[in-house]
């Protein structure tokens, strides 16, 4: 397979031409897909940069990014090796993750609060409740885990010592000013 014949395909995936000069992130992603596949075919990193307009430093630059790029320019790179059988080596997408199942944590109450904290802590009890899993996982990680590390690191506060007053060496005789 040529450059001019793996550009084209390319710029057929893509809906583009991806030697145009802009830094757009869509163009960006599919010249890394192209130096990548062009670089294991075994062109020179001026070849490759003769034929998208790029310098040679940029093609590298662009082949050793390219485990930035996205997941849909990742299923094109896969694409275009299956479609044309070339020696390369398959990226690896992520396996899609199973949706976990909604089960709703139960948090024990106490049933009988006999003291002003349990009873704040059977309050919060019933409003977390309500929650969606969702809704826990955000409050977990944007409000509770920064209010523990904020609590580990405080100090605490130093007690100011208690300093006398100043003893007089010779007493005074005016009352008013003892």
């Amino acid at each position: 397979m040529t450059l001019k014949e793996l550009k084209e395909h390319l710029s057929n995936y893509y809906k583009f031409d991806i030697s145009e000069r802009t830094r757009q992130r869509e163009y960006c992603y599919a010249r890394k897909v192209f130096c990548r596949i062009a670089r294991e075919i075994g062109y020179t990193l001026q070849q490759i940069g003769n034929e998208v307009g790029l310098s040679h430093d940029a093609v590298l630059y662009h082949y050793r990014g390219f485990n930035v790029v996205s997941q849909r320019d990742k299923r094109i790179f896969n694409q275009i090796i299956k479609d044309y059988s070339l020696p390369i080596q398959l990226c690896a997408l992520p396996k899609q993750r199973k949706p976990k199942p909604n089960i709703k944590p139960v948090l024990v109450k106490t049933n009988s609060p006999q003291t002003y904290k349990e009873e704040l802590i059977n309050n919060i009890i019933d409003a977390v409740n309500e929650w969606e899993t969702e809704t826990l996982n955000h409050f977990v990680t944007t409000r509770l885990k920064p209010f523990e590390k904020l609590r580990e690191s405080t100090k605490p506060q130093i007690q100011p010592q208690k300093i006398e007053g100043a003893k007089l060496n010779r007493p005074v005789k005016n009352p008013v000013l003892c």
